[in-house]
């Protein structure tokens, strides 16, 4: 006879880092953190409790920090590990150098480059116009539906809808009769503006 011992078996780890974090819609993040800084602050606001290494409350935290860093390189393209450092070492050098009061600029990722003019449409047929149109919105839509996992893809995706748009205007136009240059004021052209923290 043999002695059998049955062991139960080990349960499942998570891996907590960006790459787990990054499978989540930005809603979701955003909910998530909000979720763990009420909690944690229902923790500390109870005497008899406190958060130890390693414990629940220290567990979210983490998973608060990789939420957030997953959502800010979403935003800005940028790593706020490194951002946050740049600004900890500009604010040092102003406190213990006298060097400048730093402006805190969060960087933003831009495309290179800007949305076509109507006129860039003038010299296509109706079908290549309307080729071209659902070309940019598919590419538009390809950007949103894998959650636009970079900022530059949302950027991106904003300069090919005000194309799909100003393409499908410069093709209604022509088909309405009126003039190419009336599309010019039906499309709306806007950037993204710098954040700075104060």
């Amino acid at each position: 006879m043999t002695n059998v011992i049955g062991f139960p078996s080990p349960l499942p780890v998570e891996h907590i880092d960006e790459e787990s974090m990054a499978k989540h819609g930005d809603a979701a993040l955003l909910l998530r953190c909000f979720e763990i800084v009420k909690d944690t602050l229902e923790v500390i606001s109870e005497p008899e409790y406190s958060i130890e290494k390693e414990d629940d409350t220290h567990i979210d935290l983490i998973r608060a920090f990789y939420a957030l860093k997953v959502l800010f390189k979403r935003k800005t393209g940028h790593d706020a590990d490194v951002v946050a450092r740049e600004h900890w070492e500009a604010m040092g050098r102003h406190l213990l150098e006298g060097a400048p009061l730093p402006e805190q600029r969060i960087p933003i990722v831009t495309v290179p480059g800007n949305p076509h003019p109507p006129s860039a449409f003038d010299e296509m047929t109706n079908l290549e116009l309307a080729t071209t149109s659902l070309s940019y919105a598919r590419r538009v839509s390809e950007s949103i539906m894998t959650h636009s996992p970079k900022a530059l893809d949302m950027a991106e995706a904003r300069l090919l809808s005000i194309d799909a748009t100003t393409a499908m205007h410069v093709l209604k136009q022509r088909l309405a009769g009126d003039a190419p240059s009336d599309a010019s004021a039906a499309v709306k052209r806007t950037t993204a503006n710098g954040e700075t923290l104060q």
